[in-house]
């Protein structure tokens, strides 16, 4: 086999993995509407705001091992199990400095934006919907591009 083509094969075989590295490493958008909190982007999930049992600000995160997700440094997104209860959480991690912890329907959530400041206007939006019948349409411009 000649050097090219050696050269394309491996190009070939490597570029589903650059991919999904990529998509991985994408920043998470989140969005309230209609009575919801709508997390996209790898780890997505979308949660009913009435459907919000707890609701905190936190600076750490569980220790966690991992189930169904993906972990690379700073990076961590998808379900893991907490190892102090072994309890299923999903964990969508943008950034090392403040998450939001929610509890709906009996599933955890842990999650952070691009950065510290999106994730505390996040928590503030989400805190100001609680408790109200109504829900107001908000999308946040959360995350640079």
């Amino acid at each position: 086999m000649k050097n090219w083509q050696k050269i394309l094969l491996l190009l070939l075989v490597l570029s589903p993995s650059f991919f999904f590295l990529g998509r991985a490493f994408a920043d998470n958008t989140a969005l309230v509407e209609n009575g919801a909190l709508e997390l996209s982007g790898p780890g997505s999930f979308k949660v009913a705001l009435a459907d919000v049992d707890s609701l905190e600000l936190i600076n750490a995160l569980p220790e966690t091992a991992g189930t169904g997700g993906f972990s690379l440094g700073l990076i961590k997104k998808g379900n893991f199990v907490r190892k102090s209860d072994q309890r299923s959480i999903r964990l969508v991690k943008n950034n090392d400095e403040a998450f939001i912890y929610l509890r709906a329907e009996g599933e955890e959530y842990y999650f952070s934006l691009a950065s510290a400041a999106a994730t505390k206007e996040m928590y503030q939006t989400l805190k100001s919907q609680r408790g109200y019948g109504q829900y107001t349409q908000k999308k946040m411009p959360l995350l640079q591009n």
